[in-house]
Protein backbone atom coordinates (compact mmCIF):
# COMPACT_ATOMS: atom_id res chain seq x y z
CA UNK A 1 0.00 0.00 0.00
CA UNK A 2 1.06 3.58 -0.59
CA UNK A 3 1.49 5.58 2.59
CA UNK A 4 1.78 8.86 0.69
CA UNK A 5 -1.73 10.36 0.37
CA UNK A 6 -0.59 13.00 -2.09
CA UNK A 7 -2.93 13.20 -5.05
CA UNK A 8 -1.79 11.93 -8.46
CA UNK A 9 -3.40 13.34 -11.60
CA UNK A 10 -3.66 10.70 -14.34
CA UNK A 11 -3.76 12.31 -17.80
CA UNK A 12 -4.10 9.50 -20.32
CA UNK A 13 -6.46 7.69 -22.71
CA UNK A 14 -8.51 4.91 -21.15
CA UNK A 15 -9.90 1.61 -22.44
CA UNK A 16 -9.99 1.87 -26.22
CA UNK A 17 -6.37 1.73 -27.41
CA UNK A 18 -3.01 0.33 -26.35
CA UNK A 19 -2.34 3.59 -24.54
CA UNK A 20 -5.87 3.39 -23.14
CA UNK A 21 -5.31 -0.11 -21.86
CA UNK A 22 -2.23 1.09 -19.97
CA UNK A 23 -3.99 4.26 -18.82
CA UNK A 24 -6.97 2.46 -17.34
CA UNK A 25 -5.04 -0.34 -15.64
CA UNK A 26 -2.50 1.99 -14.07
CA UNK A 27 -5.32 4.29 -12.89
CA UNK A 28 -7.25 1.38 -11.44
CA UNK A 29 -4.39 -0.40 -9.71
CA UNK A 30 -2.76 2.76 -8.41
CA UNK A 31 -6.14 3.57 -6.86
CA UNK A 32 -6.53 0.09 -5.33
CA UNK A 33 -3.02 0.50 -3.88
CA UNK A 34 -4.24 3.57 -1.98
CA UNK A 35 -3.06 6.33 -4.31
CA UNK A 36 -5.44 9.32 -4.47
CA UNK A 37 -6.14 9.25 -8.23
CA UNK A 38 -7.81 12.03 -10.20
CA UNK A 39 -8.39 10.74 -13.74
CA UNK A 40 -8.58 13.22 -16.62
CA UNK A 41 -8.77 11.19 -19.83
CA UNK A 42 -7.20 12.25 -23.10
CA UNK A 43 -10.15 12.08 -25.49
CA UNK A 44 -10.22 12.12 -29.27
CA UNK A 45 -13.46 14.10 -29.16
CA UNK A 46 -15.92 15.31 -26.54
CA UNK A 47 -18.43 12.58 -27.38
CA UNK A 48 -15.92 9.99 -26.15
CA UNK A 49 -16.84 10.75 -22.54
CA UNK A 50 -20.30 9.22 -23.10
CA UNK A 51 -18.71 6.08 -24.47
CA UNK A 52 -16.32 6.01 -21.53
CA UNK A 53 -19.17 6.17 -19.02
CA UNK A 54 -21.10 3.46 -20.87
CA UNK A 55 -18.18 1.08 -21.38
CA UNK A 56 -18.82 -2.57 -20.57
CA UNK A 57 -16.85 -3.50 -17.48
CA UNK A 58 -15.56 -6.93 -16.61
CA UNK A 59 -16.03 -6.44 -12.88
CA UNK A 60 -18.67 -4.38 -11.00
CA UNK A 61 -15.94 -2.72 -8.94
CA UNK A 62 -14.33 -1.28 -12.09
CA UNK A 63 -17.27 1.01 -12.77
CA UNK A 64 -17.31 2.09 -9.14
CA UNK A 65 -13.62 2.96 -9.34
CA UNK A 66 -14.12 4.96 -12.53
CA UNK A 67 -16.96 6.94 -10.97
CA UNK A 68 -14.78 7.78 -7.95
CA UNK A 69 -11.71 8.95 -9.87
CA UNK A 70 -13.09 10.41 -13.13
CA UNK A 71 -12.80 14.23 -13.18
CA UNK A 72 -12.23 14.32 -9.45
CA UNK A 73 -11.41 17.85 -8.17
CA UNK A 74 -7.69 18.42 -8.22
CA UNK A 75 -5.07 20.19 -6.22
CA UNK A 76 -3.17 22.05 -8.93
CA UNK A 77 0.13 21.32 -7.18
CA UNK A 78 -0.40 17.54 -7.46
CA UNK A 79 1.97 15.36 -9.45
CA UNK A 80 0.75 14.66 -12.98
CA UNK A 81 1.41 11.35 -14.78
CA UNK A 82 0.77 11.60 -18.52
CA UNK A 83 0.70 8.34 -20.48
CA UNK A 84 0.89 9.43 -24.08
CA UNK A 85 3.08 9.54 -27.18
CA UNK A 86 6.27 11.54 -27.47
CA UNK A 87 4.86 13.99 -30.03
CA UNK A 88 2.41 15.56 -27.57
CA UNK A 89 4.02 16.13 -24.18
CA UNK A 90 4.02 19.93 -24.00
CA UNK A 91 0.67 20.13 -22.20
CA UNK A 92 0.00 18.82 -18.71
CA UNK A 93 -2.49 19.34 -15.87
CA UNK A 94 -1.59 21.40 -12.81
CA UNK A 95 1.72 22.84 -11.66
CA UNK A 96 3.16 19.92 -9.68
CA UNK A 97 5.88 17.52 -10.78
CA UNK A 98 5.24 16.43 -14.37
CA UNK A 99 5.99 12.77 -15.19
CA UNK A 100 5.54 11.41 -18.73
CA UNK A 101 5.29 7.76 -19.80
CA UNK A 102 5.69 7.60 -23.61
CA UNK A 103 6.14 4.68 -25.99
CA UNK A 104 8.17 4.69 -29.21
CA UNK A 105 9.43 2.07 -31.66
CA UNK A 106 12.51 3.49 -33.39
CA UNK A 107 16.11 4.07 -32.35
CA UNK A 108 16.32 7.71 -33.47
CA UNK A 109 14.29 10.63 -32.14
CA UNK A 110 13.41 13.63 -34.28
CA UNK A 111 14.00 17.21 -33.18
CA UNK A 112 10.28 17.51 -32.41
CA UNK A 113 10.30 14.36 -30.28
CA UNK A 114 13.35 15.55 -28.37
CA UNK A 115 11.66 18.89 -27.73
CA UNK A 116 8.60 17.22 -26.23
CA UNK A 117 10.62 14.71 -24.22
CA UNK A 118 12.65 17.52 -22.65
CA UNK A 119 9.56 19.14 -21.06
CA UNK A 120 8.57 16.63 -18.30
CA UNK A 121 10.43 16.67 -14.99
CA UNK A 122 10.82 12.90 -15.16
CA UNK A 123 10.35 10.22 -17.81
CA UNK A 124 9.20 6.65 -17.27
CA UNK A 125 9.60 4.04 -20.00
CA UNK A 126 8.53 0.43 -20.25
CA UNK A 127 11.91 -1.24 -20.69
CA UNK A 128 15.69 -0.98 -20.74
CA UNK A 129 15.70 -0.81 -24.55
CA UNK A 130 13.62 2.37 -24.46
CA UNK A 131 15.78 3.93 -21.74
CA UNK A 132 18.89 3.20 -23.80
CA UNK A 133 17.31 4.89 -26.83
CA UNK A 134 16.52 8.02 -24.81
CA UNK A 135 20.05 8.19 -23.43
CA UNK A 136 21.66 7.64 -26.83
CA UNK A 137 19.55 10.49 -28.22
CA UNK A 138 20.75 12.90 -25.54
CA UNK A 139 17.58 13.10 -23.43
CA UNK A 140 18.81 14.42 -20.08
CA UNK A 141 15.66 14.01 -17.98
CA UNK A 142 15.69 11.52 -15.07
CA UNK A 143 14.54 8.20 -16.57
CA UNK A 144 12.95 5.28 -14.73
CA UNK A 145 11.68 1.89 -15.97
CA UNK A 146 8.23 0.52 -15.15
CA UNK A 147 6.96 -2.43 -17.18
CA UNK A 148 3.44 -2.80 -18.48
CA UNK A 149 1.25 -5.58 -17.11
CA UNK A 150 -1.33 -8.12 -18.17
CA UNK A 151 -4.77 -8.89 -16.74
CA UNK A 152 -4.55 -12.61 -16.04
CA UNK A 153 -8.18 -12.70 -14.95
CA UNK A 154 -9.13 -11.89 -18.54
CA UNK A 155 -6.22 -13.60 -20.29
CA UNK A 156 -6.61 -16.71 -18.15
CA UNK A 157 -5.01 -19.89 -19.45
CA UNK A 158 -7.58 -21.94 -17.53
CA UNK A 159 -10.15 -20.88 -20.11
CA UNK A 160 -8.21 -22.63 -22.87
CA UNK A 161 -9.67 -25.96 -23.92
CA UNK A 162 -7.37 -28.93 -24.35
CA UNK A 163 -6.62 -29.67 -27.99
CA UNK A 164 -6.50 -32.99 -29.76
CA UNK A 165 -3.59 -33.80 -32.06
CA UNK A 166 -6.11 -33.99 -34.90
CA UNK A 167 -7.27 -30.40 -34.36
CA UNK A 168 -5.88 -27.73 -36.71
CA UNK A 169 -2.76 -26.05 -35.40
CA UNK A 170 -3.56 -22.33 -35.28
CA UNK A 171 -0.96 -19.59 -35.57
CA UNK A 172 -2.26 -16.21 -34.45
CA UNK A 173 -1.10 -12.64 -34.87
CA UNK A 174 -2.71 -9.74 -33.04
CA UNK A 175 -2.06 -6.18 -34.12
CA UNK A 176 -2.60 -3.51 -36.74
CA UNK A 177 -1.96 -4.23 -40.39
CA UNK A 178 1.34 -2.46 -40.78
CA UNK A 179 4.84 -3.15 -41.96
CA UNK A 180 6.28 -2.40 -38.52
CA UNK A 181 4.39 -5.42 -37.18
CA UNK A 182 5.63 -7.62 -40.01
CA UNK A 183 2.41 -8.12 -41.94
CA UNK A 184 4.31 -7.68 -45.19
CA UNK A 185 6.23 -10.91 -44.48
CA UNK A 186 3.77 -12.94 -42.42
CA UNK A 187 1.86 -14.31 -45.41
CA UNK A 188 5.10 -15.25 -47.17
CA UNK A 189 6.22 -17.17 -44.09
CA UNK A 190 2.94 -19.06 -43.78
CA UNK A 191 2.88 -19.97 -47.48
CA UNK A 192 6.53 -21.08 -47.38
CA UNK A 193 6.25 -23.10 -44.17
CA UNK A 194 3.16 -25.13 -45.14
CA UNK A 195 1.16 -26.54 -47.99
CA UNK A 196 -2.45 -27.53 -48.47
CA UNK A 197 -1.96 -30.94 -46.86
CA UNK A 198 -0.84 -29.43 -43.54
CA UNK A 199 -3.48 -29.16 -40.85
CA UNK A 200 -2.71 -25.53 -40.01
CA UNK A 201 -4.47 -22.18 -39.89
CA UNK A 202 -3.38 -18.55 -39.62
CA UNK A 203 -5.60 -16.12 -37.69
CA UNK A 204 -5.11 -12.37 -38.03
CA UNK A 205 -6.86 -10.41 -35.25
CA UNK A 206 -7.44 -6.77 -34.47
CA UNK A 207 -6.52 -5.58 -37.94
CA UNK A 208 -9.62 -4.05 -39.52
CA UNK A 209 -9.67 -0.74 -37.65
CA UNK A 210 -11.39 1.98 -39.69
CA UNK A 211 -9.99 4.65 -37.40
CA UNK A 212 -6.50 3.84 -38.67
CA UNK A 213 -7.08 2.89 -42.30
CA UNK A 214 -8.95 4.14 -45.33
CA UNK A 215 -11.40 1.80 -47.04
CA UNK A 216 -8.91 1.42 -49.87
CA UNK A 217 -6.12 0.42 -47.49
CA UNK A 218 -8.32 -2.16 -45.80
CA UNK A 219 -9.28 -3.58 -49.20
CA UNK A 220 -5.61 -3.86 -50.13
CA UNK A 221 -4.78 -5.78 -46.94
CA UNK A 222 -7.75 -8.12 -47.44
CA UNK A 223 -6.67 -8.67 -51.03
CA UNK A 224 -3.11 -9.36 -49.87
CA UNK A 225 -4.17 -12.16 -47.52
CA UNK A 226 -6.72 -13.57 -49.97
CA UNK A 227 -3.90 -13.95 -52.53
CA UNK A 228 -2.37 -16.73 -50.45
CA UNK A 229 -2.15 -20.24 -51.88
CA UNK A 230 -3.45 -21.25 -48.45
CA UNK A 231 -6.21 -18.62 -48.29
CA UNK A 232 -8.73 -21.25 -47.16
CA UNK A 233 -6.58 -21.71 -44.06
CA UNK A 234 -6.50 -17.99 -43.19
CA UNK A 235 -9.07 -16.32 -40.95
CA UNK A 236 -9.34 -12.54 -40.69
CA UNK A 237 -10.84 -11.47 -37.36
CA UNK A 238 -12.23 -7.89 -37.25
CA UNK A 239 -11.23 -5.60 -34.41
CA UNK A 240 -12.96 -6.90 -31.30
CA UNK A 241 -14.87 -4.59 -28.93
CA UNK A 242 -13.34 -5.72 -25.64
CA UNK A 243 -10.26 -7.43 -24.24
CA UNK A 244 -12.50 -10.24 -23.02
CA UNK A 245 -13.66 -10.91 -26.59
CA UNK A 246 -10.05 -10.98 -27.73
CA UNK A 247 -9.07 -13.38 -24.95
CA UNK A 248 -11.88 -15.77 -25.90
CA UNK A 249 -10.66 -15.88 -29.51
CA UNK A 250 -6.96 -16.09 -28.65
CA UNK A 251 -7.58 -18.94 -26.20
CA UNK A 252 -8.40 -21.14 -29.24
CA UNK A 253 -5.08 -20.44 -30.95
CA UNK A 254 -1.98 -22.60 -30.50
CA UNK A 255 0.98 -20.30 -31.16
CA UNK A 256 1.47 -16.55 -31.31
CA UNK A 257 3.60 -15.18 -34.11
CA UNK A 258 4.80 -11.56 -33.94
CA UNK A 259 7.21 -10.61 -36.73
CA UNK A 260 7.68 -7.13 -35.34
CA UNK A 261 10.41 -4.76 -36.51
CA UNK A 262 9.96 -2.48 -33.51
CA UNK A 263 7.72 -2.23 -30.45
CA UNK A 264 7.07 0.12 -27.56
CA UNK A 265 6.10 -2.92 -25.45
CA UNK A 266 4.03 -5.54 -27.39
CA UNK A 267 1.18 -6.10 -24.97
CA UNK A 268 -0.58 -8.51 -27.35
CA UNK A 269 2.41 -10.83 -27.18
CA UNK A 270 2.40 -10.79 -23.38
CA UNK A 271 -1.33 -11.49 -23.33
CA UNK A 272 -0.77 -14.61 -25.45
CA UNK A 273 1.94 -15.70 -23.04
CA UNK A 274 -0.62 -15.34 -20.25
CA UNK A 275 -2.78 -17.81 -22.19
CA UNK A 276 0.11 -20.32 -22.05
CA UNK A 277 0.82 -20.07 -25.78
CA UNK A 278 4.24 -20.59 -27.39
CA UNK A 279 5.58 -17.45 -29.06
CA UNK A 280 7.62 -16.82 -32.22
CA UNK A 281 9.01 -13.29 -32.35
CA UNK A 282 11.93 -11.07 -33.27
CA UNK A 283 14.76 -10.59 -30.78
CA UNK A 284 14.63 -6.80 -30.94
CA UNK A 285 13.11 -3.75 -29.23
CA UNK A 286 10.84 -3.45 -26.21
CA UNK A 287 9.54 -7.01 -25.93
CA UNK A 288 13.09 -8.23 -25.26
CA UNK A 289 12.38 -6.92 -21.76
CA UNK A 290 10.28 -10.04 -21.16
CA UNK A 291 11.02 -12.37 -24.10
CA UNK A 292 14.04 -14.66 -23.87
CA UNK A 293 15.27 -17.99 -25.21
CA UNK A 294 13.40 -19.85 -22.47
CA UNK A 295 9.92 -18.43 -23.10
CA UNK A 296 9.98 -17.61 -26.82
CA UNK A 297 11.33 -18.80 -30.15
CA UNK A 298 13.50 -15.77 -30.90
CA UNK A 299 14.44 -14.73 -34.42
CA UNK A 300 17.98 -13.36 -34.50
CA UNK A 301 18.24 -9.74 -35.63
CA UNK A 302 21.71 -8.80 -36.86
CA UNK A 303 20.96 -5.64 -38.84
CA UNK A 304 18.76 -2.57 -38.67
CA UNK A 305 17.31 -0.67 -41.62
CA UNK A 306 15.61 2.67 -42.22
CA UNK A 307 12.06 2.58 -40.91
CA UNK A 308 9.80 3.35 -43.83
CA UNK A 309 6.26 2.30 -44.66
CA UNK A 310 4.92 5.39 -46.43
CA UNK A 311 2.16 5.82 -43.86
CA UNK A 312 3.40 6.12 -40.27
CA UNK A 313 7.17 5.93 -40.74
CA UNK A 314 9.20 7.89 -43.25
CA UNK A 315 12.83 6.99 -42.73
CA UNK A 316 13.54 8.86 -39.49
CA UNK A 317 15.16 6.18 -37.39
CA UNK A 318 15.75 2.48 -37.80
CA UNK A 319 14.03 -0.78 -36.98
CA UNK A 320 14.88 -4.48 -37.29
CA UNK A 321 15.70 -5.75 -40.76
CA UNK A 322 13.84 -8.93 -41.67
CA UNK A 323 15.81 -10.47 -44.51
CA UNK A 324 16.05 -13.97 -45.92
CA UNK A 325 17.95 -15.39 -42.92
CA UNK A 326 15.34 -14.07 -40.52
CA UNK A 327 12.52 -15.41 -42.67
CA UNK A 328 14.15 -18.84 -42.88
CA UNK A 329 14.54 -18.97 -39.11
CA UNK A 330 10.87 -18.03 -38.61
CA UNK A 331 9.77 -20.68 -41.10
CA UNK A 332 11.77 -23.34 -39.26
CA UNK A 333 10.21 -22.33 -35.96
CA UNK A 334 6.71 -22.50 -37.46
CA UNK A 335 7.36 -25.97 -38.86
CA UNK A 336 8.91 -27.09 -35.58
CA UNK A 337 6.03 -26.09 -33.29
CA UNK A 338 3.53 -27.54 -35.78
CA UNK A 339 5.35 -30.84 -36.27
CA UNK A 340 5.86 -31.31 -32.53
CA UNK A 341 2.40 -29.99 -31.57
CA UNK A 342 3.87 -27.50 -29.09
CA UNK A 343 0.78 -25.85 -27.66
CA UNK A 344 1.91 -24.71 -24.20
CA UNK A 345 4.55 -22.36 -22.81
CA UNK A 346 5.18 -22.82 -19.08
CA UNK A 347 8.03 -20.29 -18.99
CA UNK A 348 5.95 -17.71 -20.87
CA UNK A 349 3.02 -18.26 -18.52
CA UNK A 350 5.27 -17.66 -15.51
CA UNK A 351 6.61 -14.49 -17.15
CA UNK A 352 3.09 -13.15 -17.64
CA UNK A 353 2.04 -14.02 -14.10
CA UNK A 354 5.04 -12.06 -12.80
CA UNK A 355 3.86 -9.01 -14.76
CA UNK A 356 0.41 -8.53 -13.29
CA UNK A 357 -1.03 -5.01 -13.38
CA UNK A 358 -1.08 -4.96 -9.60
CA UNK A 359 2.66 -5.69 -9.45
CA UNK A 360 3.66 -3.08 -12.02
CA UNK A 361 1.39 -0.51 -10.34
CA UNK A 362 3.41 -1.03 -7.15
CA UNK A 363 6.57 -0.48 -9.19
CA UNK A 364 5.02 2.75 -10.48
CA UNK A 365 4.30 3.90 -6.92
CA UNK A 366 7.93 3.30 -5.90
CA UNK A 367 9.11 5.19 -8.97
CA UNK A 368 6.83 8.21 -8.48
CA UNK A 369 7.18 8.61 -4.73
CA UNK A 370 10.75 7.55 -4.09
CA UNK A 371 12.95 10.18 -2.53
Amino acid sequence: MNNNKEQLIMHCPVFFTGYGNAGWHFSKYLYTNDVDIALYPILAQKSDIAGLQNVEFYRPTDKEILQKILHKPINKESKCLKIWHQFDLLERIGTGEYIAYPFFELDTLSTLEKQHLSIPDKLIVSCQWAKDILLSNGIDRPIEIVNLGVDTDIFDYNFCTEKEDSDPFIFMNIGKWEIRKGHDVLLELFDSAFDKTDNVQLWIAGSSDKSCFTSKELEEWHSYYSSSKLKDKIRIIPRLPTQLDLAKIASNADCGIFMSRGEGWNLDLLEMMALNKPIITTNYSAHTEFCNKDNAFLIDITELEKAYDGKWFHGTGNWAKIGEKEKDQAIEYMRYVYKNKIRTNAAGLKTAQNLSWNKVAKDMIRCIYKT
